[in-house]
């Protein structure tokens, strides 16, 4: 796992975001979710959703031997309703290659102790209902179970 290094995104690592998270998405909509457009993230709107994200949010890159094999992106949350600002964790996938590495933990790990330099208490992340691997490991990383959301086809 020390082979493995965590920095934050610049707009050169734009493609390999890009990349890993049609990754997710194909992962998603194969497993657990289709109603996700294959391919979104090669779209004009998916390319200005993470130019957006590596410009004013919280994405990481995890690089093992010069290529980046996994990223974290999340961002800080505030309305008027909740009594305090929070994080959430958007997308997060390490190429299938290299889970079971560590490399997701170095990237929350990462992602948390930014969060707790910016008086963030609390972040969230949603999973797939049928995506027990996901859900295993954020349990894992302590989170656990908040809110549930259902869906009624029409």
């Amino acid at each position: 796992m020390n082979d493995i290094s965590i920095r934050k995104a610049g707009i050169n690592d734009l493609e390999d975001i890009r990349r890993l998270n049609n990754e997710l998405f194909e992962l998603e909509i194969n497993n657990f979710d289709d109603t996700l457009v294959s391919g979104w993230p090669y779209t004009e709107e998916g390319l200005d959703y993470y130019k957006d994200l590596i410009n004013n949010y919280y994405v990481y890159v995890a690089i093992k031997d010069d290529v980046i094999v996994g990223y974290l992106a999340g961002s800080i949350l505030e309305y008027s309703h909740i009594k305090h600002k929070y994080a959430e964790l958007n997308n997060m996938c390490i190429n299938n290659n290299y889970r079971g590495l560590g490399i997701g933990t170095k990237l929350i790990d990462q992602f948390k102790s930014d969060m707790k330099n910016n008086n963030i208490t609390e972040i969230r992340v949603t999973a797939s209902y049928k995506n027990e691997n996901a859900k295993k490991f954020y349990e894992l990383k302590g989170f656990y179970e908040f809110e549930t959301t259902y869906k009624m086809d029409i």
